[in-house]
């Protein structure tokens, strides 16, 4: 089943503001992520709210979670859902429940890979670059994981 993508609405957790830890686990929490994988996620693409960085095949990442431009078709987030490139910029939270919904989708994809790659595919689906990513991401899953499980409030996973 794949899960919703996020529409803004008008509540506090969209407002124009930097993403937190708190809202990075509720993002979480809110799409059925492990909340240490989607921090860890954050911590590797090291973005900034309202950052856009343009790459070489001529496409941006946005904000915290440096969510690709590829994303979208026609002016919709992936070809669904009207969202503005803008408010993925500035709006923290959402960048952060949208990067959930994405990482969401790469889990529940049926490829027939293993769990690590697959969540590692939020960055490439390229081998090559999967890899990379995966072999940095593993240690960072730990270590968000303990970092939440001392605090005994979330649920972590290390499959």
């Amino acid at each position: 089943m794949k899960a919703e993508i996020p529409a803004i609405n008008n509540t506090n957790f969209y407002s124009y503001r930097p993403a937190s830890i708190e809202c990075v686990i509720e993002a979480a929490r809110r799409q059925g992520v492990p909340a240490n994988i989607l921090l860890s996620l954050a911590s590797l693409e090291s973005g900034k709210n309202g950052q856009r960085v343009t790459n070489t095949n001529g496409s941006t990442d946005i904000g915290h979670f440096q969510i690709n431009t590829i994303n979208w078709n026609d002016g919709k987030f992936a070809g669904l859902l009207e969202i503005s490139e803008n408010d993925v910029a500035l709006r923290g939270c959402y960048n952060a429940e949208l990067a959930a919904w994405i990482l969401k989708s790469r889990i529940n994809e049926s490829n027939g890979q293993d769990f690590w790659t697959k969540v590692a595919n939020y960055h490439s689906k390229t081998k090559k670059y999967n890899d990379i990513y995966k072999a940095k991401l593993m240690p960072l899953a730990v270590r968000w994981g303990n970092w939440l499980e001392k605090r005994g409030e979330y649920t972590v996973t290390y499959r």
